[in-house]
């Protein structure tokens, strides 16, 4: 990873100062080699496939890029004050958790964490795992189903492409073994080495696998009956063409007119960040949306204001 960083951007990650340092952004070092991937084209020094020895350092490297952004995501998770869960359950006092389903574009658990915690309802991600099956499919399930549609896959996901089999590592960022300790992260069956089901912030955004094809799909169609479409969080980034093709599919598919609130201020948020972050909504989506100066803890906390 060093190798990387310093024949390709020129930042010597063992010695230089790293405080006063210009780091490239995250989509800007793995988007290079997802690029390179597509070409199918290598950098001196970092290859595709081949006969040589120690090949496919491109692949190499990215994979580990991906795990280091999922043990940043854990450490940052780490202490967020339980916001999910009082947005959970102040949906469940308004009467509204069973008429809410969630769409999530970040990897964390903390949704997941606060869906499961509560005894009533029954927690679908749209696709069954080996040991998970869908309650949505299950003839033997009593409570609502609550739907959670992670588009971007999860830390708490773990796949096996020789079994073609997804785990649910229940409620855990569990990827992280595979970062420090890959002995805990081979499939029971084949002992092939088991991989994140992550899609990166790039450009160039993988979305082949087969489980999350399940997953969007199942999300247009649940978006086809949605009325109000609230973004908490999200700030509509250019590099989400995926999300836009899909949420542009649903608003024009439709005879009524999609209700969108955005939710999605933040103590020290600069004002011309907030402008731009504007125009990428209103030039994509119209200007019939309803933008709000409010926090997420402000829609966890007061949730029918915005409802």
């Amino acid at each position: 990873m060093s190798a990387y960083f310093k024949q390709m951007f020129f930042i010597d990650v063992l010695h230089d100062d790293l405080d006063a340092i210009e780091f490239p952004t995250f989509e800007e070092a793995i988007g290079l080699l997802d690029l390179a991937v597509r070409k199918r084209q290598s950098f001196k020094d970092f290859d595709l496939e081949n006969l040589a020895k120690d090949c496919n350092r491109i692949g190499f490297i990215r994979q580990y890029l991906v795990l280091l952004l999922a043990e940043v995501l854990e450490d940052k998770t780490a202490i967020v004050k339980g916001l999910h869960c009082a947005l959970v359950n102040r949906l469940a006092e308004l009467g509204w958790l069973t008429k809410t389903f969630f769409i999530s574009t970040n990897y964390d658990v903390l949704i997941d964490r606060a869906l499961a915690s509560r005894n009533d309802i029954a927690l679908d991600y749209g696709v069954d795992f080996t040991n998970y099956i869908s309650p949505a499919a299950s003839s033997d399930n009593y409570k609502p189903v609550i739907s959670l549609y992670k588009l971007h896959g999860s830390l708490n996901w773990s796949y096996c492409p020789t079994c073609n089999a997804l785990k649910l590592i229940k409620y855990q960022q569990g990827i992280i073994k595979l970062l420090t300790d890959p002995s805990q992260a081979l499939c029971t069956n084949c002992k092939s080495v088991k991989t994140p089901v992550i899609v990166p912030p790039t450009f160039f955004k993988d979305m082949s696998n087969s489980f999350l094809n399940i997953v969007w799909h199942k999300t247009e169609t649940s978006l086809r009956d949605v009325g109000h479409l609230i973004f908490c969080g999200y700030s509509f980034p250019d590099a989400d063409m995926h999300i836009k093709y899909l949420i542009k599919r649903i608003q024009t598919n439709r005879t009524d007119q999609l209700r969108i609130t955005v939710v999605n201020n933040y103590p020290g948020k600069k004002q011309e960040k907030a402008v731009e972050e504007k125009k990428r909504y209103t030039r994509f989506l119209g200007t019939h949306i309803c933008f709000t100066n409010n926090t997420f803890e402000d829609f966890c906390r007061r949730t029918e204001v915005f409802l």
